[in-house]
Parts: structure tokens; C-alpha cells; sequence
């Protein structure tokens, strides 16, 4: 392998690893429910643009299918008065009423079926929406509940691997130790200054104790005299 392909891959690595460390599951597919809310909301702009022009033709065929009817109510009045040119000037402009309206009736039978669809596929991308909106929410709750086990399982982890009674005993064991060496250095140093020889001489000119004349009073009054 070339040095500039272990360079790429070990990039490429940090690039994945940068990635994955700031992939946030719950995240993503809260916007990911967002970008579905933005399509949605285009979807329906559009759908409202495109029932505002079938609103538009329908009302232009109805007005053309209304000519329709004046001129043929118009020929009619013609001929009963004997004015065929006049009944002939209105057949003509019933004719292009009638072209007109088929025109617009044609256009909107390809129009209205388009609404319909587009309305149909709105209402199942909403759907949609709300599937993933709440799997969403689930996987919010699921990812916050990995990670409070996360934690728990690194603290108690961290116990769990340490003997603490152990360590306890090692402390106290520590504290025995240092009383014992003081106590040696006391007796040490007692023992060095003369001391301890000291205070056993002065025991034995310390005379009779307590008890011991106690005892001898109760043997001095029990002797009669």
C-alpha cells in the first residue's frame, strides 16, 4: 500500500469516527419529521394553487354553458319573430359558447382527478408523519433510557471492579500499624532516657497502698485489747 492510501484511509477513519461520535439517533429522526412537515407543507401550497384554478375553469365552463343556453334561447325568439339572419348570428355564438365550454369541461376532467390524487397522496404523507412523529418520540424515550443504563452500568462498573472491603481492611490495617510504631517509640524512648527503670524504683518507695492499710486497721480493731 502507498503512503498517500494510508494517509486516505486513515483520514477517511477519523472522518467516520468524527461521524459516528456526532450521530444523535433521536435527532435525526426528529428532523427527519421536519423535513416530512416542509414537503407537506409544499404539498399543500400546491394543492391549494391547483384548487384555486379548478375553482377558476369551473366557473369559466359554467359561464360559457350559460352563453350557450342565452344564444340558444336567442335563435329561438329569432325565428318566431322570422329574423333568420339574427337566429343564425345567434347559433353561431351558441356554437362558440358551446367550444368554449367543452374546451374548459375537458380540461378539468383531467384537472379534478389530479386533486383528488394529490389530496389522497397529502393525506397519506401526513399519515406518515405521524407514524414516524411518534416512533420518533419512542425512539427519543428508548435512546434516553440506553443512556441512563449507560451511566449506570459504567458507575457500577466502576465499584463493582474494586475490592472495597479489601481496601477498607488495608486502611485500618495502615492505622494498626502506625499506633503500634508510635507505641514502640514511646516505649523506645522511655526505655533510652532511663525512664521506665525510673518509675519501678519509685514504685517500690511508694509504701503500703491503700488496701494494704486498709487491712491492717481491720486486723488492729479486731485485736482486743
Amino acid at each position: 500500500m502507498s503512503l498517500f492510501d494510508s494517509i486516505s484511509r486513515t483520514v477517511k477513519g477519523l472522518l467516520n469516527d468524527a461521524a459516528d461520535s456526532m450521530q444523535d439517533p433521536s435527532r435525526d429522526a426528529r428532523q427527519i419529521v421536519r423535513e416530512l412537515d416542509d414537503s407537506i407543507a409544499k404539498a399543500e401550497n400546491s394543492l391549494i394553487e391547483i384548487e384555486a384554478q379548478v375553482a377558476t375553469q369551473q366557473s369559466k365552463r359554467d359561464v360559457a354553458a350559460e352563453k350557450a343556453k342565452k344564444y340558444e334561447d336567442g335563435a329561438k325568439r329569432a325565428l318566431q319573430s322570422g329574423d333568420e339572419n339574427l337566429a343564425r348570428e345567434a347559433l353561431s355564438a351558441q356554437a362558440n359558447a358551446e367550444a368554449e365550454r367543452n374546451a374548459l369541461a375537458n380540461e378539468l376532467a383531467k384537472l379534478e382527478p389530479s386533486v383528488e390524487q394529490l389530496k389522497s397522496q397529502i393525506n397519506d404523507m401526513r399519515q406518515r408523519r405521524n407514524d414516524l412523529n411518534a416512533r420518533s418520540n419512542i425512539l427519543q424515550a428508548k435512546q434516553e433510557i440506553a443512556q441512563a443504563k449507560d451511566v449506570a452500568a459504567t458507575a457500577l462498573g466502576g465499584i463493582g471492579g474494586k475490592n472495597l472491603s479489601e481496601d477498607f481492611q488495608k486502611l485500618e490495617d495502615k492505622v494498626e500499624l502506625s499506633n503500634a510504631r508510635s507505641d514502640a517509640r514511646l516505649n523506645s524512648a522511655d526505655t533510652s532516657s532511663g525512664k521506665a527503670l525510673d518509675d519501678k524504683l519509685a514504685a517500690l518507695d511508694h509504701g503500703p497502698s491503700v488496701e494494704d492499710r486498709l487491712e491492717a486497721l481491720k486486723k488492729q480493731m479486731n485485736t482486743p485489747q
